[in-house]
């Protein structure tokens, strides 16, 4: 099977997996801000930032890193039975090392994130929340952790049933416990719990393929913080300014205005379903391509035609969110407080489409080998964007008494600098002109769509959205938004029999 056809099989999961999950992350979404209110779904919202920026120390950068090293140690069918033999016993090793080094830190940073949260200043509710939820954020590290090892497998199956059934236990059980009366620790449980079968499915899955055990090597571990150390700063560094905003919002504005924040944040993560299924198909793919010794041109072109794909999906998505911001959280929440959400998802919704674009780039970078300066840019964002938002959201929250404007705003700035210093560092040649073409179109007629839903006028979003659709679709096929070269090589992996080179 070719490249393109096992990263389009492995696009085709994740994309079944990500309409079921996505469903799923919908009604939760409605089910919690309106069953608890502005205020604890505030506390939720920050308990949840809190335990993932914690998380990632668990992660030690390690994940990308395990990417790169299972895709390389995974044995192929055109490969002796002998090499196949030495890279799944050194595969195992590594696997056997590094989960019971991520089982030593998730212990050491759930006492951290426990001890410093009854140092801050928060209520004892809020505190609580924070404890439960940190129990299934450390768990939920390692099975990221899992997944990592599915993704350079190339097997998404595992990882993409555990989703679907921790998405599942969650949505279900919040909305009983909510339905029969209990109160916002229950919630938090019923988190955890969801993360905890997670891991079972995915750690059980695992050990069904490569089945290992858990070892202590000091020189492997070494060399596994080592090797994982350029993906740590960018993870470290990126959690801060992705989730920064929440923890300043809570010291300087309300639980209301956090909870506002909170709801527009989780819807604005749902859109980014587009970079989530393209990036965990195709990673390792491009890291095998990137690599030393390979084709420069096969790199660029596969690089090339990712971003134009990307392109042309992400920015109907970004464009419609700012066109339909207002109608959406009103179907969803109804008249009332959560109506501050729309301001934040409008600004939000341009943040998708530099998302989408900054994942593309930063992944060519990666897979070049110029993790470290991309790390660095991750540096600079976690000053740029807390500095931002020390202006930001005390201006708007006396402007407008909705801090989150602000935090939404320093998101949105804190792309842009991303998206410049990702093209920066880009190695020549890695993409083209035709990058930049397909942009330009695709931009154009994102915006005249935006027009166009706004001049309409009508708050049916069901109406906004088909519209949104019939309009920018049949036109950027027309003119080109995605190459038809390269519309002509998904077609042809598609449908060419896998006896056939695609």
């Amino acid at each position: 099977m070719s490249k393109t056809r096992r990263a389009l099989k492995n696009t085709a999961i994740q994309a079944a997996s990500q309409l079921i999950t996505w469903t799923l992350s919908w009604i939760l979404l409605v089910i919690l801000p309106r069953k608890l209110g502005d205020a604890n779904f505030g506390k939720l919202f920050f308990a949840l930032s809190y335990g993932m920026i914690f998380s990632q120390l668990i992660n030690l950068g390690v994940n990308t890193f395990l990417v790169r090293e299972v895709a390389v140690l995974h044995p192929a069918a055109d490969l002796p039975e002998e090499e196949n033999q030495r890279r799944r016993g050194k595969l195992r090793e590594l696997l056997g090392n590094v989960f019971a080094l991520k089982v030593a830190l998730a212990l050491v940073v759930f006492v951290i994130q426990s001890a410093l949260i009854f140092i801050l200043p928060y209520d004892d509710v809020t505190r609580v929340a924070v404890l439960i939820i940190g129990l299934g954020s450390c768990l939920g590290a390692i099975t990221q952790t899992l997944g990592g090892v599915f993704q350079g497998l190339e097997n998404m199956l595992g990882p993409n049933i555990a989703l679907i059934a921790e998405k599942t236990l969650v949505t279900a059980g919040c909305w009983l416990l909510l339905v029969l009366g209990f109160d916002l620790n229950a919630v938090c449980w019923a988190h955890t719990a969801a993360q905890v079968a997670a891991f079972a499915i995915q750690f059980g899955w695992l050990q069904k393929l490569e089945r290992f055990a858990f070892a202590w090597d000091k020189v492997l571990i070494r060399r596994i913080f080592l090797g994982g150390l350029p993906f740590l700063i960018w993870v470290i560094f990126g959690e801060i300014y992705v989730r920064i905003d929440v923890l300043m919002l809570s010291l300087m504005t309300t639980d209301a205005v956090v909870g506002w924040y909170g709801a527009a944040t989780r819807l604005y993560g749902t859109l980014l379903f587009i970079p989530n299924i393209l990036m965990t198909s195709v990673f390792p793919a491009m890291m095998r391509l990137g690599s030393g010794g390979q084709d420069e041109g096969a790199f660029s072109r596969a690089s090339e035609r990712l971003m134009n794909l990307l392109l042309f999906a992400a920015v109907p998505v970004a464009a419609g969110t700012i066109a339909v911001a207002e109608p959406f959280v009103k179907l969803l929440y109804g008249a009332g407080p959560f109506e501050h959400s729309a301001q934040n998802l409008q600004i939000l919704g341009g943040s998708i489409l530099l998302v989408c674009i900054d994942v593309v780039l930063g992944t060519a970078l990666i897979a070049r080998g110029k993790e470290k300066p991309w790390a660095g840019m991750a540096i600079a964002a976690a000053f740029f964007n807390p500095l931002l938002n020390l202006w930001t959201i005390p201006y708007t929250q006396q402007h407008f008494g909705n801090g989150g404007i602000g935090a939404a705003w320093a998101t949105l700035l804190t792309e842009v600098l991303m998206m410049f210093g990702a093209l920066w560092l880009m190695p020549k040649g890695v993409f083209s002109r035709r990058n930049l073409v397909c942009g330009v179109k695709a931009l154009a007629l994102g915006a005249a769509m935006v027009l166009l839903l706004r001049w309409w006028g009508t708050q049916n979003l069901f109406l906004l959205i088909g519209a949104g659709g019939a309009f920018y679709v049949p036109l950027a096929l027309l003119i080109g938004v995605v190459p038809r070269e390269d519309l002509a090589h998904i077609f042809h992996a598609v449908f060419k029999h896998r006896g056939g080179a695609a």
